[in-house]
């Protein structure tokens, strides 16, 4: 019974977290948009007034996870700002990691302009929980009279600056282990059993996103691993650089003698875009409240249209990884599953933004039709039996575990 307690009491914390993340997850639909668009069509106005929201999601969390855990307290917005700067600095400057470091990617980022160790959301997250605990803990602290000035409110972004230049101090050390493990596993994974390679490999990248670590998983898989040598003699590396190289070149069948089935790295994420995500979505708005089914449906649906035209997944995966750990662990398995199903049926599909319905159009069914065998019908015979999974294993988990959909109040 105490178990059981500790695992709902756990589930209930994890929901007040998902809860307070659904302002900054409400800004990301229009922002995906924006970049997709701008991205395809190049207009770099509309990319970059989408992409400067993505690229300061770590900070963006931070203030709405301290806003919804501390009673929508400015103070604890202001807190979490603070903790973002210090935190980042501090690991940045003990690590000497450099503006040019963190261009390049892979473990290393510039978060608001600091170069730091790359934690994506994850990073944010904590920032903000920790400002919340400071606001909740001091906020109320009554310093000796001749330091009253900084007692109660104005005590708790100095106490959030103190702890987040001792977590600065600590987190490098724990994730710089987890970074080369994940390295290490790429390297493991690539091995003769492709099947097995290209589940785990689907499983891991989705598992890792919330971490922000995918950008050090995938990159050696797309880059690296695998060789094809062109008319030219020229050797090509990496699954995504071989198929479009194979596409300018005209093999029509994606594969010879060195690298067998281009695309296998990069497919198995049009059944989960184009089908799951969105199911999902439709199973979350058929389970909520019905005094609040409009409010679901502006988050809900904007989300999966966004996944569905673009790819682009975390207006759709933030709303249930934070709050249904479950469903986290049952959205990893089944992209592992998508990926190794669609190397089995032989597809080809290629991405070069992300894996939604203009990616799909444009390397799947257009090449398809100048006799390239991209197989685009894989990610359809794939795709409708994994959104009827979804579904009904997204309702049953809200209804069995309570789970708070996007239309709740925070």
């Amino acid at each position: 019974m105490g178990l059981f307690s500790g695992f709902v009491k756990s589930l209930s914390k994890l929901s007040m977290i998902g809860r307070a993340l659904m302002l900054p997850i409400s800004l990301l639909p229009a922002a995906g948009l924006l970049l997709a668009f701008g991205d395809k069509f190049h207009l770099p106005l509309m990319m970059n007034a989408g992409g400067v929201i993505f690229d300061n999601l770590p900070m963006l969390f931070a203030i709405g996870s301290a806003v919804g855990l501390a009673s929508e307290s400015g103070i604890a917005a202001l807190s979490a700002a603070v903790s973002v700067f210090v935190t980042n600095i501090t690991i940045g400057t003990l690590l000497g990691i450099t503006p040019e470091m963190a261009a390049q990617g892979g473990k290393y980022a510039l978060v608001v302009g600091i170069p730091t160790l790359q934690m994506g959301v994850f990073g944010g997250l904590i920032c903000g929980i920790l400002a919340a605990w400071c606001y909740n803990r001091f906020h109320a602290m009554q310093l000796p009279e001749f330091l009253g000035f900084f007692s109660g409110k104005r005590f708790v972004a100095i106490a959030t600056a103190l702890l987040s230049f001792i977590m600065g101090l600590l987190l490098p050390y724990v994730w710089q282990h987890i970074q080369s493990g994940i390295d290490a596993l790429s390297v493991v994974v690539n091995g003769d059993n492709q099947a097995a390679s290209t589940f785990i490999f689907g499983l891991v990248e989705r598992a890792l996103i919330p971490l922000g670590l995918h950008h050090i998983w995938y990159p050696s898989f797309w880059y690296s691993f695998g060789d094809y040598t062109t008319a030219a003699g020229q050797v090509i590396h990496g699954d995504q650089t071989i198929w479009f190289k194979m596409l300018e070149e005209g093999v029509k069948s994606f594969s010879s003698d060195s690298y067998q089935d281009a695309g296998k790295f990069m497919q198995g994420e049009f059944p989960l875009m184009l089908f799951a995500l969105p199911a999902a979505c439709l199973a979350m708005y058929h389970e909520a409240q019905t005094a609040n089914k409009k409010i679901a449906a502006g988050i809900l649906f904007s989300a999966a249209l966004t996944c569905f035209l673009t790819g682009i997944t975390e207006p759709v995966e933030f709303t249930f990884i934070f709050v249904a750990p479950i469903l986290y662990v049952f959205n990893a398995i089944m992209a592992g599953l998508a990926y190794m199903t669609m190397y089995l049926l032989h597809a080809h599909i290629a991405k070069s933004f992300s894996a939604g319905f203009i990616d799909y159009l444009s390397f799947g069914i257009l090449p398809s039709f100048n006799g390239y065998q991209t197989n685009f019908i894989s990610a359809v015979i794939v795709g409708i039996p994994m959104a009827l999974i979804y579904y009904f294993t997204f309702r049953f988990v809200i209804r069995r575990f309570d789970v708070k959909t996007p239309d709740a109040p925070t």
